[in-house]
């Protein structure tokens, strides 16, 4: 016999048999039917996370990790819109959520009924997929219904691009107790796995460019590390006419690539910039962090560029998009390069030249500096053992992070979708989960404190490790042009402070260390990152905020040099 929880019932099947095993709940009533109905499933893994923006960016670590979708429930009303931040990263960032958000019948919309508000498309324009489900079933066509809006939306996370998707379900009472049997099995609708392939004729085409360009860049956006392609770039590094440039979350790491951007930009500074402009742009992956490379590239007399994506068809960062390449990466290269041929040029060797400059001085800077976030930064990197992946937080770390090399290979990942503040702390609790592995989250002060609430969590793992950059505030604001000329920069933009992440750690349940100089930090960092815990670890380290900011602008100056 039909009745209104039985979509609910098939909606848990489908989620199942697509491998979706993972569900981060935060309490409420209006969701009650979904946490008993899921949470019940041994094939679940479930997890509470209290505070829905938190709970929503601990998923999407998951996610981050395992490449496969993860749920997000909640409750009615406000609770929906506390997810949003994660789902707008989730979204740029192409992770895969399910986000199930529990609702009242829809009668009740605006009819002042508590913990009611308007959900349906609640999410627009963060999105890849919204539906509303049947709120009453009553025949096989409104179950047939049911099923088909639960199967788009599942496809639609993961195709043509992972990302988010929004399945909104209005639930009449009960809420509780009520009946659970199965009755007819779920319909499933799967999307067939493809892939795109060149033509010839456009084969033919693009390998000519290729092959009678003697300035070629290749620059790679964020993504999850790949095997095959990296190989596949170190491959075209060896023609001497191709340059590669990528950034920590490129997630692709060669002695052959330019790894440091902004650090080789600036060793170039004030040459014949001409020389370093490429003819042909190839560009892949996600957000780049590099301003310096964007304002390069769009004032570059690039010919051609060529961007390769399966979504984003029209994304031109750089202001001289030519040819939009809906294939994977791989796919396309794998294609492409049968038909390559190496041209002499002196390209590369003037990129790797400027690269090899900047290191020389970066050391030589580094040598003579006084505490400050960037000697901070140094230890951290030299000090990091291998096998750790690493959680960058926004604004000034990741930021950070790019001008450094690193003795041992990690993996990085950071929120640079939307480069936010507010969930990084969240999403390497939930990232450490998914990996199992040893996991470092490095973060300013402003991005620990805004997001606190990841550490009220049960679920926090041993290994993870968070340390903290604590310069009283904003950091960013001292070194950007502008705001250190309002007068209002301390209070406004910095918004300097005096908290203490001590009495934090204390309250979570997490063993905390501090540093406050140079040996204080040497001492301690080796045991901090070194030794196994029995739980999650805070190392908070002072550093002076003006000193780090003049620091750094004199570091770019002596670049240059």
């Amino acid at each position: 016999m039909l009745h209104d929880k039985q979509g609910l019932f098939h909606l848990a099947d489908l989620l199942i048999c697509r491998g979706v095993h993972q569900l981060v709940v935060s309490p409420g009533s209006r969701n009650a039917p979904v946490i008993t109905t899921l949470c019940n499933r041994p094939e679940m893994t479930c997890y509470t996370v209290v505070d829905e923006r938190s709970a929503a960016f601990f998923a999407l670590g998951i996610a981050q990790q395992s490449g496969k979708p993860v749920a997000i429930c909640c409750t009615s009303g406000s609770a929906a819109l506390n997810y949003a931040p994660a789902i707008a990263e989730a979204y740029y960032q192409r992770v895969p959520l399910i986000v199930l958000t529990a609702d009242r019948p829809a009668e009740w919309i605006d009819q002042g009924d508590g913990q009611t508000i308007k959900q349906q498309q609640i999410f627009a324009n963060y999105i890849r997929k919204s539906v509303v489900v049947p709120q009453t079933i009553h025949t096989a066509d409104d179950l047939w219904y049911n099923d088909r809006l639960v199967a788009e939306a599942i496809n639609a996370s993961i195709y043509p691009v992972p990302g988010p998707v929004h399945i909104n379900l209005p639930f009449t009472e009960p809420l509780y107790g009520f009946n659970t049997e199965m009755g007819v099995p779920a319909k499933d609708i799967t999307i067939a796995a493809v892939q795109h392939h060149l033509t010839e004729e456009t084969i033919q085409q693009l390998s000519n460019t290729w092959n009678n360009s003697p300035r070629k860049m290749i620059l790679v956006g964020q993504m999850p590390p790949s095997a095959l392609i990296q190989s596949q770039l170190e491959t075209l590094s060896q023609d001497p006419s191709v340059t590669i440039l990528c950034e920590t979350t490129s997630n692709v790491f060669s002695s052959s690539f330019i790894g440091c951007i902004d650090r080789c930009l600036s060793a170039i500074a004030g040459v014949e910039l001409p020389d370093y402009n490429p003819e042909l742009l190839l560009t892949f992956g996600t957000s780049i962090v590099s301003k310096r490379i964007k304002t390069f590239l769009r004032k570059s007399a690039i010919k051609q560029h060529w961007h390769i994506d399966p979504a984003d068809l029209h994304l031109d960062t750089y202001q001289h998009l030519t040819h939009s390449i809906p294939m994977e990466p791989s796919v396309f290269l794998n294609q492409l390069m049968v038909s390559l041929s190496t041209i002499q040029s002196d390209f590369s060797s003037r990129w790797k030249t400027a690269s090899v400059k900047a290191k020389t001085n970066h050391a030589a800077f580094l040598a003579n500096a006084g505490w400050c976030d960037l000697k901070i930064f140094e230890s951290i990197v030299n000090q990091l053992p291998k096998g750790y992946d690493v959680q960058l937080a926004n604004s000034t770390v990741v930021r950070y992070a790019q001008l450094f090399d690193y003795p041992t290979l990690h993996r990085f990942d950071a929120n640079r979708g939307t480069s936010g503040i507010d969930g990084c702390t969240s999403t390497a609790v939930g990232a450490s989960i998914a990996s199992g592995l040893p996991t470092v989250l490095i973060t300013g002060d402003l991005a620990f404190f805004y997001d606190s609430n990841a550490l009220w969590n049960n679920h926090l793992p041993a290994n993870l490790k968070i340390i903290l950059i604590h310069n009283g505030g904003g950091g960013i604001f001292r070194f950007l042009d502008g705001p250190d000329q309002t007068g209002l920069l301390e209070e406004y933009f910095e918004a300097s402070h005096r908290t203490s992440a001590r009495n934090i750690a204390l309250a979570f349940g997490l063993d905390y260390a501090e540093a406050g100089n140079a040996e204080q930090l040497k001492e301690i960092l080796p045991h901090f990152l070194g030794s196994a815990s029995k739980r999650a670890a805070i190392l908070e380290i002072s550093s002076p905020a003006s000193e780090s900011a003049d620091t750094l602008r004199r570091y770019f100056k002596e670049l240059g040099k």
